[in-house]
């Protein structure tokens, strides 16, 4: 294999990176496919906006800055090894430029509602997408279907080195979200030295092959490690998962599952055609096409929303209006069982459908689980992070539960049921 360099090398002037540098041709053949450019369409952060107002960044721009990252890391562990072979610079590009290729519009909010899931999505688009599986087949005709593996931790993979830069506790998706996240959103706390974490990086090789098969860390950069840790920490505790993000969430979930229901009972005038196969299907991860998949993005739901303020259905006017006004459901620790099924009652007394307006949510918070992915070199042994830092040690035992209910607050009834049993609660 031999990868064919630009004419002219390609740059995007970048926020997190200053220049993203494009030099490869199939890298830039990749960029400008109608999967790829789809990305522009889906932000990245789902409906993080309607909290914090600048997270309008797009997938696009990540996508763009995990390759980033995986360019400039293999750069620097060129010091160590400087004979890296062209299809492990083509697999390694390729999953850090099309990661995130399978996600739909809203992401994870989305996912729940229709039951998709973008992991799937994104190794069927890169093997059967007719232009993205042509620019990697061109290069070898194994390389679509290699690329696909690397997602799928169940099928092995040629490198595994790259799987564990594309998905482990320290992988280039990580690197790139966080501090993007964290300069679009205004925070400073997700922000970590990252030509810093490349200078502690060293390959290690486990057998005999001309490749590496992980990535260790000096030492000397434990210190490096525990920043972003906490970074990641604090992104997830006070942005991921703040209460309001996760409040749009269930409604742009409510809008979706009410016009779905709608659909199929004939009860719906408006529906945009790209959204019309997600709404038949019970199964899209394998009834539907990746044409009729890509099809579909933000500003196609945009859209939807907007018409379906309009509805007969008084639900579907009111839930759509909420989301796209920002008069989100407001929400409290969850009171018990108990306390649920008065809330019930006191939404079907005002006629209100109770699967439509109160939601339960409870995420586990699993921040830092299998810490294969960060691993230092101890006395020429591999050894998890988690034995050597105390602060590393500590975070894991921070990631606590969440439990909450989400309810509408300007309905006095419910208001009103709420505040009895949280007065209970005290």
């Amino acid at each position: 294999m031999k990868l064919s360099l630009l004419p002219e090398e390609k740059v995007f002037k970048d926020p997190v990176h200053d220049y993203i540098h494009v030099r490869k041709q199939f890298v830039w053949d990749l960029i400008n496919t109608r999967a790829f450019q789809r990305l522009r369409r889906i932000k990245q952060m789902g409906t993080s906006d309607l909290t914090f107002h600048g997270a309008v960044h797009t997938r696009f721009a990540h996508s763009l800055g995990a390759y980033e990252v995986m360019r400039k890391l293999l750069n620097y562990l060129s010091r160590f090894w400087s004979d890296q072979p062209d299809d492990f610079v083509a697999v390694a590009y390729a999953a850090a430029l099309l990661h995130d290729i399978g996600h739909g519009p809203f992401s994870h909010a989305f996912e729940k509602a229709i039951g998709s899931r973008h992991e799937e999505w994104t190794q069927r688009i890169i093997r059967e997408d007719e232009e993205i599986a042509a620019i990697l087949a061109e290069l070898d005709p194994s390389l679509p279907d290699e690329v696909a593996r690397v997602y799928d931790k169940t099928q092995p993979v040629r490198y595994p080195l790259i799987r564990q830069l594309i998905a482990s506790q320290l992988d280039v998706d990580r690197m790139d979200y966080l501090l993007r996240d964290a300069v679009s959103t205004g925070v400073t706390y997700g922000r970590f030295e990252l030509e810093r974490m490349f200078r502690i990086m060293e390959p290690h090789w486990e057998d005999e092959g001309d490749v590496p098969t992980t990535i260790v860390l000096r030492p000397s950069g434990i210190h490096t490690v525990e920043q972003y840790l906490v970074a990641r920490y604090f992104m997830f505790t006070q942005v991921y998962l703040h209460p309001n993000t996760i409040g749009s969430d269930v409604l742009l979930e409510k809008i979706l599952r009410r016009a779905r229901r709608l659909y199929r009972e004939g009860r719906l005038s408006f529906v945009p055609r790209a959204l019309v196969p997600f709404f038949r299907s019970d199964a899209p991860n394998r009834e539907l096409t990746v044409s009729e998949y890509i099809a579909l993005d933000e500003t196609v739901l945009m859209a939807a929303f907007h018409e379906w303020q309009h509805e007969a259905d008084p639900v579907l006017v009111d839930l759509s209006s909420r989301f796209l006004h920002r008069r989100l459901f407001q929400y409290v620790d969850f009171p018990g069982e108990e306390a649920v099924e008065e809330i019930k009652d006191a939404l079907a007394r005002e006629g209100l459908d109770p699967d439509a307006y109160l939601a339960v949510v409870r995420r586990d918070n699993k921040l830092f689980g299998d810490f294969s992915g960060v691993r230092v070199l101890v006395g020429g042994q591999p050894v998890d992070i988690v034995e050597l830092s105390d602060i590393v040690h500590a975070l894991r035992q921070q990631a606590k539960p969440i439990h909450k209910l989400y309810y509408p607050d300007d309905i006095p009834a419910v208001r009103d049921a709420v505040a009895r049993w949280v007065a209970r609660g005290e």
